[in-house]
């Protein structure tokens, strides 16, 4: 690729001769990624698409200028700028560090931030071997997809890279974003950064759907050469307008015509970029865990796309709850299971707690029951009971849930 015309392009989306905006800063990120610069290793920021990664990128740059680093070290590449589209290959990442040390004549240590590595097949054989011959360059990159970085840094960047997850904005975060903001908006709309900020419920709802619809065609179909399109895309919308359910492959198989192996592919790759979450069967027993006869419940990572993913909106306030609270969770919370028997369910058990939601604060007397049968046949859990607005022993509002400080 012409050097000149790579310049051009890097100089649009540089600090060198301009500012940007950054946006609102997502302090806890920045502050918690930042405070890994020292080290050698790769950083790796992945998450769903939209969820603020790049901007996270610009503020950790911004973070660097404030910290006496010289703009003229910090070097970004976009890999989805149209520019690049013909030459997405390792190359072009020899070809950018040239093309900037050429223009900028920069002896010192380079800041090295590349946006959706992974169109780039192979990145992490050349990143490896920069990094090997222990070459002056901090690399910091991100993905839209979770099992494919995984893969590359579980081989060749083992011990080699420190991974962050980059969530849409937590309940905290969307107040921040908007002062005036409530509760039942974040149910409705989510927390994708560029929603929260837009204020128009109509534009909400459009660009929540652009996201799905980008998500489904570029991170699935177009990256997995999915053929069955029409139907990958039915699943999905039935998976995420039903969150929070249990999900029966062998049903999905006979609606949409498929195989229950094509389905579960299908899933795989949904989970893969981050559009859904797998919550299991909680068990001690690694054979009962793996039972197939207990179905894994799905939840989405943004109750916004529930909302668009879904023919008809209706007011399902008993799933938005629970959606919500499995968002949280994941803050702090990797293993997060469900348990049920017969006719008693726990939504969650996250580490050692137990945690049932109702969307209301006449308390059914099942999700009592649910906490009884449970303690049956297992010690030592806490309990708590998410409630509409109830605070007293073991019970907690949503809303007080949500603005609690991470683990």
């Amino acid at each position: 690729m012409d050097e000149n015309i790579i310049v051009d392009v890097l100089k649009r989306w540089n600090f060198w001769e301009k500012e940007f905006d950054s946006g609102v800063e997502r302090t806890g990120y920045v502050e918690k990624i930042y405070s890994y610069f020292k080290r050698r290793e790769v950083i790796v920021l992945k998450g769903i698409r939209r969820s603020g990664k790049s901007t996270i990128l610009k503020q950790l740059m911004m973070k660097l200028i404030k910290n006496k680093i010289n703009k003229e070290q910090i070097l970004y590449l976009n890999l989805e700028d149209y520019n690049f589209t013909e030459n997405l290959n390792i190359d072009l990442l020899e070809q950018v560090l040239n093309a900037y040390w050429h223009y900028l004549k920069n002896k010192g240590k380079v800041y090295y931030f590349i946006d959706e590595i992974q169109k780039i097949d192979g990145w992490e054989k050349w990143i490896r071997t920069k990094y090997d011959l222990n070459e002056n360059i901090k690399f910091v990159v991100t993905g839209s997809s979770a099992s494919l970085l995984s893969k590359e840094l579980s081989t060749l960047l083992t011990g080699r890279n420190l991974s962050f997850e980059v969530f849409p904005l937590s309940f905290k975060e969307f107040l921040e974003f908007n002062k005036k903001g409530v509760l039942e908006e974040y149910l409705k709309f989510g927390g994708f950064p560029e929603v929260v900020l837009e204020k128009s419920p109509e534009k909400k709802l459009f660009i929540l759907q652009q996201y799905f619809e980008d998500i489904v065609y570029k991170d699935i179909i177009q990256r997995h050469g999915i053929r069955n399109t029409k139907q990958l895309m039915g699943i999905a919308r039935y998976i995420i307008s039903t969150s929070s359910s249990k999900v029966s492959f062998n049903k999905l198989s006979k609606v949409f015509g498929l195989s229950k192996d094509t389905i579960s592919l299908y899933v795989s790759y949904m989970v893969d970029a981050y559009l859904l979450f797998e919550v299991t069967y909680f068990s001690f027993s690694a054979k009962i865990k793996h039972d197939i006869t207990k179905l894994s419940k799905f939840y989405a990572l943004d109750n916004g796309l529930i909302n668009v993913a879904s023919i008809k909106y209706s007011k399902n306030l008993g799933q938005m709850y629970e959606n919500t609270v499995f968002i949280k969770l994941l803050e702090s919370c990797r293993e997060i299971s469900y348990w049920s028997e017969l006719k008693s369910e726990v939504d969650f058990i996250a580490e050692n707690t137990a945690i049932n939601v109702t969307a209301t604060d006449e308390i059914p007397e099942r999700e009592q029951k649910g906490f009884d049968d449970f303690k049956k046949t297992h010690k030592g859990f806490s309990f708590i009971l998410i409630t509409k607005s109830t605070n007293k022993e073991n019970m907690i509002s949503l809303e007080s849930f949500l603005k609690k400080n991470r683990n």
